[in-house]
């Protein structure tokens, strides 16, 4: 029983020693999913170990990490506007993002 104990413990402790960040962009100029698709393959470019979510409709950009990012917010930034649309503000968060609804409140 009391390995079983010192297991559940060791479990909820490299749980919670696991960073998440998530870095969101608030992007004005996207019109259509070729607009999301070309966003979309320029985050992965930047970062192919983050899980990328970009939304036309909700004019967001997201780059979701289980652990720390590797971008920092401007190179985050710079590979959206590679694109030739406008970043309007980025944030950084701990959480793990991957909803454009949720994602878009946390730029407003």
């Amino acid at each position: 029983m009391k390995k079983l104990y010192a297991i559940f413990l060791i479990m909820c402790f490299n749980s919670l020693a696991t960073a998440q960040e998530s870095m969101i962009g608030q992007v004005n100029g996207m019109m259509c999913i070729k607009c999301q698709k070309m966003v979309t393959a320029e985050l992965i470019k930047a970062s192919p170990t983050a899980q990328v979510k970009v939304s036309w409709p909700e004019g967001v950009a997201v780059s979701a990490f289980e652990g720390n990012s590797n971008l920092s917010l401007e190179e985050f930034k710079k590979a959206i506007s590679g694109t030739g649309f406008e970043v309007v503000k980025v944030v950084k968060t701990t959480k793990f993002i991957t909803d454009a609804g949720e994602a878009r409140k946390l730029v407003e």
